[in-house]
């Protein structure tokens, strides 16, 4: 009778452990989300710049088209969807599932390359990516006649376009904070106070948020710091002008589970020279 008891037992386990794995296996293959709200999402973000044909510019910040394709085919091919900023605001904020292989894809500067070379190929490989724009440059371009993709940027009527594509999410690369003189991005310089600081952060911030709706009808939720320079003192003051997301440059595999989270997001910058397969071994979780 003992021996018995031992083997209905020893045959329950197993059941109960064969069954367990049928779920695990079953579940995520009709789709389930393993991302439950809570349990923490590990994000990937890819920061691209200039994508150009021209061979002599490429190098860490300028890619070239073929080269951006075959990470999109990469993606695509092995089950990553790349998500908008409303998609992770949603996560966090109302629990929604994600994909259960989210990628997100940025664009930093804002340059018209963008437009000509990437716009197509998001809407070839249906992905959808972040462009963060200068708004002292979009208002630059609108007075320039002579433009090219080799050094121009989108003015605002092509941020406007790009916006109603439905694969892009325009963000605040700020309005003239993009230099490196006495004053490193959007930092606070050395010996300001923060009361300085502050007024100067918000005006430059709200020149371009006053710009980006009555020239682009657009409203941010995603500020991007020029060179990934995050000052401490920006913090709060980024959360004050309603952005819901910030993203440095900082080289890491970010765990998206609260608001805070969402916060000086790191991102693994793709440079020209490095094959599809070699970087996503790296960026990709």
């Amino acid at each position: 009778m003992l021996f018995m008891k031992f083997l209905i037992r020893r045959r329950f386990v197993i059941l109960s452990v064969f069954m367990s794995l049928l779920i695990l296996v079953f579940g995520v293959k009709i789709g389930f989300n393993v991302y439950a709200k809570g349990s923490g999402v590990r994000l990937s973000i890819i920061m691209y710049h200039s994508v150009l044909k021209d061979e002599s510019q490429h190098g860490e910040y300028v890619l070239s088209p073929v080269e951006l394709e075959k990470d999109l085919a990469y993606l695509s091919e092995n089950g990553y969807t790349a998500i908008t900023s409303s998609q992770l605001i949603s996560f966090v904020c109302s629990g929604e599932n994600l994909p259960d292989k989210p990628v997100m894809l940025t664009f930093d500067d804002g340059c018209l390359n963008n437009l000509t070379y990437v716009l197509p190929l998001l809407e070839k490989y249906n992905m959808k990516a972040v462009f963060s724009v200068v708004g002292s440059f979009c208002d630059r371009e609108e007075e320039t006649e002579n433009r090219s993709d080799s050094y121009s940027y989108l003015n605002w009527e092509e941020v406007r376009e790009l916006y109603l594509s439905g694969k892009v999410d325009i963000a605040c690369h700020s309005y003239d904070f993009h230099s490196l003189g006495e004053r490193q991005g959007a930092a606070i310089k050395s010996g300001e106070s923060y009361s300085d600081y502050r007024s100067v952060f918000l005006a430059d911030t709200n020149t371009f948020l006053n710009a980006a709706e009555s020239k682009a009808q657009i409203v941010p939720s995603i500020y991007t710091y020029p060179y990934g320079l995050i000052s401490e003192e920006s913090l709060n003051l980024v959360k004050a002008c309603g952005f819901k997301i910030s993203l440095g440059c900082e080289e890491k595999i970010n765990v998206i589970s609260d608001e805070d989270s969402l916060y000086c997001l790191g991102r693994f910058n793709r440079p020209s020279g490095i094959s599809t397969k070699d970087f996503m071994k790296k960026a990709l979780p």
